[in-house]
């Protein structure tokens, strides 16, 4: 019932590597768009990949999204053929990489992730309908959740290797310590003020916290847990909620929260804000941060020339 922050990202899958400007423009070369260290990137792929994310992001903010102008003037659609070339540009270098230290997929490991996926979608009929809807062939998912393993392994291999200094992560953690911390905190959720109060009174005469959460609160997805929400850093939760829960005493319940939800009684089970306690929260972090700075140096030191407006010269980059 309660809900998560969300960061609204233009297309999910675009990551933060995809965001480098794209430069070393040039003319047009039949059939390809762009060359990445030699190899080529052709109209063919890149006309793909745009199909399939202009679809997804029509049928997620309507036809006319991608007409919309950006703050520097270009549109949506401009903005998004940007960003697929980026990323097909990044997957040219990490699938040379992959190719180079020998990491393969088996069948078995792809056949896998398909039935994880058509379990997800909720079984093979709805799988059949995702298909159908969105014009994919079984054998395009295969190939996309091939790159998928491709890319986890690719990743996997880098952090395995990483090591970090124990002034690294004590420095991240001495810089970001607000954001780090994290508390673990049950509510009663009800939807009425009336209805609160009469909670708090019970809990008042000595009634347990988890019993009545899992009779009395509305948010069914806690309730059977005992109102247990789990730990979470701020940024979390909507704003009421969050500022109430860091603010507490562990074991301390609190008075009534209203939020657009309607009415919380939170118990915080359990705050972590040490370095010995968050420092394991913190290595992954740094190891990931590290591993977008290798691809954004593979970036930088790539050979690329893109093929995209007629009227410039070609440049290597």
């Amino acid at each position: 019932m309660l809900k998560l922050k969300k960061r609204f990202l233009m297309i999910a899958v675009m990551v933060s590597i995809m965001s480098l400007v794209i430069t070393g423009c040039g003319k047009k070369e039949e059939g390809i768009v762009a060359k990445v260290n030699g190899d080529v990137i052709t109209q063919e792929e890149f006309d793909m990949e745009f199909e399939i994310f202009k679809t997804m992001y029509k049928k997620q903010f309507g036809e006319d999204a991608l007409a919309q102008e950006t703050e520097d003037n270009k549109t949506i659609e401009e903005l998004l053929r940007e960003n697929i070339l980026e990323k097909l540009i990044i997957e040219k270098l990490i699938f040379k990489e992959i190719e180079d230290m020998n990491i393969v997929v088996t069948e078995e490991e792809v056949n896998e992730r398909v039935e994880n996926y058509i379990n997800a979608l909720g079984g093979e009929e709805k799988y059949q309908e995702f298909l159908e809807n969105n014009n994919f062939s079984p054998e395009f998912i295969e190939d996309n959740l091939k790159k998928e393993i491709l890319y986890e392994k690719h990743k996997e291999d880098f952090l395995d290797k990483t090591d970090l200094s124990e002034k690294e992560i004590e420095d991240y953690y001495e810089k970001n310590k607000d954001s780090l911390v994290k508390v673990r905190a049950s509510h009663i959720l009800v939807p009425t003020e009336e209805d609160g109060n009469k909670v708090l009174e019970k809990l008042g005469k000595g009634e347990d916290f988890h019993s009545l959460a899992a009779t009395e609160s509305i948010d069914s997805n806690s309730a059977v847990q005992g109102g247990d929400l789990g730990y979470f850093t701020r940024g979390s939760m909507v704003k009421e909620f969050e500022e109430v829960a860091f603010s507490l005493e562990v074991g301390e319940i609190s008075d009534l929260v209203q939020s657009e939800f309607g009415y919380h009684i939170i118990l915080l089970e359990d705050k972590k804000d040490s370095y010995e306690e968050l420092k394991e929260d913190i290595i992954p972090i740094l190891k990931n941060q590290k591993y977008i700075e290798k691809i954004s140096n593979l970036r930088d030191k790539a050979k690329v020339k893109i093929y995209m407006d007629d009227d410039k010269d070609k440049k290597d980059k």
